[in-house]
């Protein structure tokens, strides 16, 4: 698997396609099952991802989650 580096210059891996979907849904502030209910997923499959893609950019929590995808261009602002 390819490894890419933040700005702070830790090692993280890239977010899936799906991942990048979740953390998109969640920046427009959309709940967990909102988001399951429109990417046809169970609310455990959005949490998953979303604490998936958290760890993967060494995020506290689901905002700043967001914050740092939107800062490295990995989703599209709102």
């Amino acid at each position: 698997m390819n490894v890419m580096s933040d700005p702070t210059g830790k090692a993280r891996l890239p977010l899936s396609k799906r991942q990048r979907e979740v953390l998109q849904w969640a920046a427009r502030g959309k709940t967990d099952w909102e988001i399951a209910t429109i990417l046809c997923l169970s609310e455990r499959s959005v949490k998953f991802h979303l604490e998936s893609a958290r760890n993967k950019l060494n995020a506290t929590n689901r905002t700043h989650a967001v914050a740092k995808a939107l800062l490295l261009g990995l989703i599209n602002p709102p």
